[in-house]
């Protein structure tokens, strides 16, 4: 009978939202031994995903602002203070975001930031000074070190960081890469190495990989995830015959490869004009084509040295800002075009209507409390970060690693 109570309380368990779990850990001794082990972490996170994944209706949307200071335009500084609206796109919630974790750091503490990176509820916030990483569901959040390796002073760009999970060791991994000095003219970057740090890992720290990038990477970009793999783009520029591919890190054994991508496709098209991200656990690109006026959608399946690419959706849009978001129900795509988010319907190629354009800078965003509200005017916005959001426990476990840990 106490092991069908304990599977009774696990399934009741593992379908309530993160936000009651962590509320549930203190009732008994005995949940919070539930709630705590791993495993129930892996079979709620497995059902959460599944659960995204067969209606994507989670998002969280973290709004960037420029800090209100009199002057020039051009010394605008941005904001240190960093919030997570969680945002349902079901038919009584959609037009309220509401406010799961904020944190405010120390002013200057970062000038820039590069965009968010999402893997498993866990979220990435790469920065010109240090690289923070949250669980928002949680309410956690750890400060990864700043780089000791990196010969490039950053005042006005972030290191290319990425974000994902090692199959291998269950491990959640920050990849973040660094510059080397000429020995000959100390100014100049002739090369790149990268440093990991394992969430979780024993040690709680940057550690060199022994084997450094094939090429420069493109400075202020977070890499797109999909399976096991971090993808960054090359730096072209300094080089006369640069690749026509990704620069891929594996998560696995921490090795370089390059993955072609859009061969006979990609000398018309420059990457600054390729969105990458994850489509159908796939490796998507998409960019638009101007000869076409179309946005042209790319996956591959494999994503090491020879992938087949195959142009899956061609989607007439009102410009080249949009990328695809997710799937969404049969035969629809949510993307997001600057601060909108819609569903193109793929078999009427078009909008619907009873769908509608989501405007992020016309919601109301509200705090826990029900009164903190930032209304709906965004004189000072500088950009919104909307990550399709599978919330989890998985846990940043930075006291036991002795980080700087923020409550």
């Amino acid at each position: 009978m106490p092991e069908l109570f304990d599977e009774i309380v696990w399934e009741i368990l593992i379908r309530l939202p993160v936000h009651s779990l962590v509320r549930f850990r203190s009732v008994s001794k005995a949940w919070r031994a539930i709630i705590s082990d791993p495993s129930f972490v892996r079979a709620h996170l497995h059902f959460c995903r599944q659960s995204q994944h067969q209606n994507p209706t989670s998002f969280l949307i973290t709004p960037h602002m420029f800090l209100q200071r009199r002057g020039p335009a051009t010394a605008k500084v941005i904001s240190t203070d960093i919030r997570f609206y969680q945002w349902h796109l079901e038919e009584d919630t959609r037009n309220t975001a509401t406010l799961v974790y904020g944190r405010h750091f120390p002013a200057g503490e970062f000038g820039r930031l590069s965009e968010m990176a999402h893997c498993d509820g866990l979220v990435l916030l790469p920065t010109n000074t240090k690289a923070y990483v949250f669980n928002p569901g949680t309410r956690d959040v750890i400060v990864l070190p700043e780089s000791t390796c990196n010969a490039l002073p950053l005042h006005r760009t972030c290191l290319p960081t990425g974000l994902g999970f090692d199959a291998t060791t269950g491990r959640y991994k920050v990849a973040r890469a660094f510059y080397r000095p000429s020995y000959d003219d100390p100014m100049y970057m002739a090369a790149m190495g990268m440093e990991v740090f394992t969430i979780g890992g024993e040690d709680g720290a940057w550690r060199e990989t022994l084997e450094d990038p094939p090429y420069l990477m493109l400075s202020g970009q977070t890499a797109a995830h999909c399976k096991g793999c971090l993808f960054f783009f090359t730096d072209k520029k300094n080089y006369q015959s640069p690749p026509q591919g990704l620069i891929r890190f594996s998560l696995q054994d921490e090795t370089f490869g390059v993955t072609p991508l859009l061969p006979y496709v990609l000398p018309q098209v420059e990457d600054k004009d390729v969105v990458l991200s994850e489509l159908h656990g796939e490796l998507c690109a998409s960019f638009f084509s101007k000869p076409l006026q179309r946005l042209l959608i790319w996956t591959t399946e494999d994503v090491l040295d020879d992938p087949p690419w195959i142009c899956r959706y061609m989607i007439d849009v009102p410009d080249h800002q949009y990328h695809p978001m997710a799937s969404h129900g049969n035969g629809g795509i949510l993307f997001q075009g600057g601060n909108c988010l819609f569903r193109y319907d793929l078999e009427a190629q078009d909008i619907r209507e009873e769908d509608g354009i989501h405007e992020m800078d016309r919601l109301t965003y509200v705090g826990l409390n029900r009164r903190d509200k930032l209304g709906r005017t965004w004189k000072n916005l500088r950009f919104f970060n909307l990550i399709s959001y599978t919330e989890s426990l998985v846990p940043l476990t930075a006291k036991r690693q002795g980080l700087q840990a923020l409550q």
